[in-house]
């Protein structure tokens, strides 16, 4: 059965709006009884008792009346002024919405004090948007999750990169309770606030990776040879593993490239399958993409970097849509300064949209293409704008 509500209970329900919580709500209200009203409180006979109470009540009766007739057995209206609210939610033992809201705005404005105010910072542009939201007497259900702020304030805090279930004992006691409760609110925030250009076309793990929170998965993939030390002395070579290698992230914290004997070319692949399908070649490196690199990664392919000479040739095969070009500049920038395209023009373009294998652009993505300075793939991004659409290897493969 439902819980019959008492008249403190509805009258308090009923003022509970935004317009109160913002403190902008003065003077009286005037609600007519009526059956919704009699059915919540559970019938005429309760909201007569509770109404004679409430007359009786020197704390509230100057805040309240009630239009009474047929001899005090029926009332037709009831008149409360604002200012009642407050004495109600002591009467019920609960706390004023608009108190409430007071202390969400001094908490909020506390936590904005010890934020950079730099427009760059994620956190406090959430900060700054529940502030926004609460001060119009929104009602701001995150708030009310005290483990939401220790997870976002936690992050905030990280120095050095951690493990995710690391972070998760670490903050909330409980190596498991980010992953299972929390990463999917925080990677919304993230990806809302944040400044990452990249971050529509990132995963999950990726965005947690560039704000320092490291899932077990991370590795680094490529088919040819490397020769690298690790910090022990013991040195590793390649070449002896015809299908491919894997190092995972302790591997490439501990360890440097010294040699690539033989390389004269290096490919980024974008696409696992494309990557796959590569044959060891003893003049070739392909290092598997799979997306944007890590710290850590782009640490290790750095030191690669600096072993080749001026004939060795690099080349990144991407998918040929907004991500696809953003990756390339990445890869370029951070990482190998000679990087060219391959696959990637006006002429593999139009063959994969014979192949019917475009998938529609979307407005976003049109007006970040729009103003993007593509380098070597402006051609590729006109291309995307004129026909409205992107495509992605896995379906020309």
């Amino acid at each position: 059965m439902k819980k019959l509500l008492t008249l403190s209970r509805w009258i308090i329900d009923k003022t509970n709006v935004d317009s109160y919580r913002a403190g902008r709500l003065q003077g009286e209200k005037h609600p007519c009884i009526d059956q919704s009203l009699l059915n919540q409180l559970g019938g005429m006979a309760n909201l007569l008792k509770q109404a004679e109470e409430m007359e009786r009540d020197a704390g509230l009766n100057k805040y309240i009346r009630f239009d009474w007739r047929d001899m005090g057995k029926d009332i037709t209206k009831m008149h409360y002024s604002i200012d009642i609210i407050p004495l109600l939610c002591k009467k019920e033992g609960i706390e004023d919405s608009l108190e409430k809201q007071r202390r969400y705005i001094e908490k909020i404005e506390n936590l904005l004090s010890e934020v950079s105010r730099a427009e760059t910072n994620w956190l406090y542009s959430y900060y700054n948007s529940l502030l926004v939201r609460l001060k119009q007497g929104k009602n701001v259900k995150e708030m009310e999750d005290e483990t939401l702020f220790r997870c976002l304030q936690g992050m905030a805090a990280i120095q050095n990169p951690l493990w995710k279930r690391i972070f998760s004992a670490n903050v909330l006691e409980n190596s498991k309770k980010f992953e299972k409760e929390y990463e999917t609110k925080v990677v919304g925030i993230l990806r809302m606030y944040s400044d990452l250009p990249d971050k529509d076309d990132m995963t999950d793990e990726e965005i947690l990776k560039s704000y320092g929170i490291l899932s077990y998965a991370q590795v680094l993939e490529w088919k040819g040879t490397v020769i690298y030390r690790l910090d022990t002395g013991k040195t590793v070579d390649t070449s002896d593993f015809y299908y491919g290698t894997i190092i995972n992230s302790q591997t490439l914290e501990h360890s440097k490239p010294i040699a690539i004997p033989h390389i004269r070319k290096i490919m980024t692949i974008e696409n696992k399958a494309n990557y796959e399908n590569m044959v060891y070649e003893k003049d070739t490196l392909y290092i598997y993409c799979h997306g944007f690199f890590s710290p850590k990664e782009v640490k290790f392919l750095n030191e690669l970097t600096k072993l080749t000479d001026e004939n060795v040739e690099f080349l990144h095969w991407g998918d040929m849509d907004f991500g696809g070009i953003r990756i390339f500049l990445f890869n370029k920038e951070k990482i190998f300064p000679k990087l060219k395209p391959y696959k990637m023009g006006r002429e593999c373009f139009l063959e994969a949209i014979g192949k019917n294998a475009g998938i529609d652009l979307e407005e976003r993505k049109r007006r970040s293409l729009e103003e993007m300075k593509a380098g070597e793939l402006e051609e590729l991004k006109e291309c995307i704008l004129k026909y409205g659409v992107e495509i992605e290897q896995e379906m020309v493969i």
